[in-house]
Parts: structure tokens; sequence; C-alpha cells
């Protein structure tokens, strides 16, 4: 008899059939005997030979009651098809009787969006659905091209663009999205061949959270990646977003610290959005300020416009660069010119354009 088989396996099939939380059925070796809908949809199949699942470690079923299983959380080793990713469950294993016992898991996921942002990400990975758009940086007192920013792009089974913020603060937190990240760098490789070609000077700067950054293995990942394709220094920056992540300054500097000593440069976005901006500025390696695209907004008012002037002031005494992100205008571009910002970013400038297209702009 299997598992699914079980009387009290049949009653736990039941109710979690059409349970809105993906759950499995696994035996003690790990074999998927069973998925309710919910995973059916993540997981993009009904059919369970798709999926394969690492071997778990028993907790052990209570000993003194034996009707009672344990309940423990942990990363499951996940093999879908193509891929294969750690993702955060919670696992119950539940006694059949005095001598065996099955893994029912539960995938956590928080919501009805995390839920399909799980199972976008996945078929963006199987399906070469991850692009990178480019967007230029100007020098605002010569117009030069100072440097471009990539910014990832993730796309639906009509090629249609699905908005980031559906897709990667849901995901974030799933070893799943350092497939995207390192999905991405591999597109980044032919923006560098296009550089050497051409004999062009400017960094790229690859956008990442302060999250992703934060992991053990990204410092590895970046300067694996500056040798692998022979970057020299300069050629690759990092842009730092969602720095309210950053609990551990410490950690942080010395990562961050490790990557300017071999030549990537740091950009800290969205600078003036939150209220702890300034110590990052003390207390990492920063070498370019980004201004939120909020001053540019409203940079024509008096207020803004003394804000500005003093997040000037504060970037020429640490030695800083400084850019305005979200010039849409001529006025704002001469007003950030007129304060003392540097260099400038927006739709005024240059709309963020896929490779190809990018190409096409220095024939």
């Amino acid at each position: 008899m299997t598992i699914i088989e079980d009387q009290q396996a049949q009653y736990l099939i039941k109710s979690l059939q059409h349970h809105p939380s993906p759950y499995l059925i696994l035996t003690k070796e790990a074999g998927v005997e069973w998925m309710n809908k919910s995973a059916q949809y993540v997981f993009d199949t009904t059919e369970i030979s798709d999926i394969d699942i690492a071997p778990i470690v028993s907790h052990g079923a209570s000993k003194k009651i034996e009707a009672i299983g344990s309940s423990f959380q942990s990363d499951l080793e996940l093999s879908l098809r193509k891929i294969k990713f750690f993702l955060r469950s919670r696992i119950h294993e539940i006694p059949l009787d005095k001598e065996d016992s099955f893994f029912l898991i539960e995938v956590l996921a928080q919501s009805e969006a995390a839920l399909s942002a799980l199972k976008n990400t996945i078929a963006c990975l199987e399906n070469d659905r991850i692009d990178m758009a480019y967007q230029k940086q100007y020098d605002l007192q010569t117009g030069n091209l100072a440097s471009v920013e990539t910014l990832l792009r993730l796309k639906d089974e009509k090629g249609e663009i699905i908005p980031n913020n559906e897709l990667i603060p849901l995901v974030e937190g799933e070893s799943l999205f350092s497939l995207v990240v390192l999905a991405s760098m591999q597109k980044l490789k032919d923006i560098f061949l296009f550089k050497k070609e051409k004999n062009l000077d400017f960094t790229v700067f690859l956008n990442v959270s302060a999250y992703t950054a934060m992991q053990e293995n990204f410092c590895k990942l970046i300067l694996d990646f500056v040798e692998e394709n022979d970057l020299n220094p300069g050629d690759l920056g990092l842009e730092i977003t969602e720095t309210a992540e950053l609990e551990d300054r410490a950690r942080a500097a010395k990562y961050f610290e490790k990557l300017k000593e071999h030549g990537i440069p740091l950009a800290l976005d969205d600078f003036g959005a939150g209220y702890s901006s300034l110590s990052y500025l003390r207390d990492l390696p920063i070498t370019l300020v980004k201004l939120d695209k909020d001053f540019s907004q409203t940079v024509s008012e008096e207020d803004t416009q003394e804000l500005v002037r003093f997040v000037v002031t504060i970037c020429k005494n640490m030695e800083l660069g400084m850019l305005a992100e979200g010039i849409e205008t001529k006025e704002q571009e001469d007003t950030f010119t007129k304060l003392g910002c540097q260099k400038g970013q927006g739709f005024f400038h240059h709309r963020p354009q896929f490779l190809d297209d990018f190409k096409k702009e220095f024939e």
C-alpha cells in the first residue's frame, strides 16, 4: 500500500487538495507521491515525476504520544525539470504507524501574489525569459556619456514585461532569486563584449538589492565574473538598492570594501528617500550617490533646491560622485546643473533599451 492509500493520508489529501498553500506528500526516501492544486499551479505541472526533492533529515515523531508528529521549518532542496533551488518550507513528519511516517511539505508563501511570483519566476528561468535593459547616465556639465545602469526585465509567456515589484520583493528571500541574478549576469556578458569591440569607456552598473549583495557568496560571484570576463577596474559597478535591509553595517562595509578594492565602484540608490541614508555615507565605501527621483519632481521648489545643495556639499567634502535620477525635462536638468549636481539620468536623457537597440546608438 502506498502512502496516499493510507486512510490518514487520504484525509489530508481531501482537506488540502484546494488549500491556497502548496502542499506535497513525500515518502521517507523523499519520493513525491502527491501534490495539491496550489503546488501544481506554482510548479506548472501535474506530473510528480517533474519534481525531485533531496532526502529530508527526520526530526522524529513524538515519542510520548504516538499520534503526534513533528513540525519544523527548513530550506527544501528541490529539482524541477531544468533548475535546482532551495525553497522555504514547513515540514510536517506524520506517523503512519509505530514504525513508519511520511512527510507533508508546506511551501511557505504568505499571499496569492507570492505564489504567482514564484510561478512566474520559475517560468522565466526555465524558458529564458530574463533580459536586461540599459539606461545611460550623463555628465550634466559636458553632456558626455558617464555610465550605464542595467535594469532587470522578466517577461511573461506573451513577451510582455512583468513589473519588477510584482516579482522581486516576493521571491528575493528565496534561493530561487540567486538563479535570477546569475541569469542576469550571463546577459551582461554581451554588453562587455560590445564595449571591447567598440573600445568604449563607461561603467556598467548592475542594479542589486542590499539583500542580494549581503548574501554569503555574492562577493565571490561578482569577483569571479570580473575575472572570467577579463574586466578592467571600473568596467563593472554595483548599484545598491533597498538599503533599509543593511542591518549589519559592519559586515556590509567589509563586503563592499572588498569589492571596491577590486575596482568595482559602488553607487547608493534612492539617496534621500530613507532616514538613514546619511549614516550609510559615513559607514560604507560608497563612490556615487544617486539622488532619489522624487527630488527631480519638485526640484523647481526652493525647499528641494536647498536639500540638493546640502547633498552637493556633502558629496564634495567626501569626494563622492552625485547623480540625479528621474530627470524628465530640460528645466529639471538645468536646475540640477546650476545646483552643482555632476550627473543625471532619466527619460529626458535616455529611455531604457534592450541591447540590440542600445548598440544602434553607437553606430
